[in-house]
């Protein structure tokens, strides 16, 4: 009786187990990288004052991070974080979408796009205290992008936002691990993430 127990369970066992390969092979080719994003930067920012009616200009500094579908789409889409700090303003600190070219995701020659919504604690109101954000991102090789961005409205009905910045940056991840396109020549990047892109090399979508 054991015998005929075992020459069943035998079969079952096996067919479990070929079950849960071809189930791992077949999920192994939908997996893929995403891309992701982690800038730094500093440069100038710009606010008004509703009580006062002026406008207050900051050295700024930002800092960002963010995930996103395949680099190797034409057009890319993902979430990101970002803090503006403007210096004696105070700091502002929010998420949006992001929708960027495949170039710009692979650490080369491209565009980002965000828009989102901010927390603004600082300024007691007079400067808004849920703007909505626009920014715009010009992305060249070797991590290094130009920001620029506004803030418009706010969502709790109270002074509308109106203000803007415009900043240097470095994005950390862009340099490195997504890295392709001009320079490898010079710094390889044999295995970037997201896998190696087929197209023309530098080619902006």
């Amino acid at each position: 009786m054991r015998a005929v127990r075992r020459l069943l369970r035998a079969p079952a066992v096996g067919a479990i187990a070929l079950a849960c390969a071809a189930s791992a092979t077949a999920l192994a080719p939908a997996r893929a990288d995403v891309s992701s994003w982690l800038a730094v930067g500093g440069g100038y920012a710009n606010q008004r004052d509703h009580d006062t009616g002026s406008r207050d200009g900051a050295p700024a500094f930002t800092y960002s991070i963010g995930v996103g579908s395949s680099p190797l789409a034409p057009v890319v889409v993902g979430l990101v974080f970002r803090g503006t700090t403007m210096v004696n303003l105070g700091t502002d600190v929010g998420a949006g979408l992001r929708l960027s070219t495949g170039g710009f995701a692979r650490g080369d020659w491209g565009l980002a796009v965000d828009a989102g919504a901010l927390w603004r604690s600082w300024g007691s109101g007079s400067h808004g205290d849920w703007p909505i954000q626009a920014v715009l991102t010009g992305g060249a090789p070797w991590g290094v992008q130009l920001a620029v961005g506004g803030q418009t409205w706010s969502l709790d009905g109270g002074n509308n936002a109106q203000g803007l910045f415009a900043v240097l940056e470095l994005d950390l991840l862009r340099l490195t691990v997504m890295r392709q396109g001009p320079g490898q020549q010079w710094w390889p990047n044999p295995n970037p993430a997201g896998g190696k892109f087929a197209g023309l090399a530098g080619l902006l979508w």
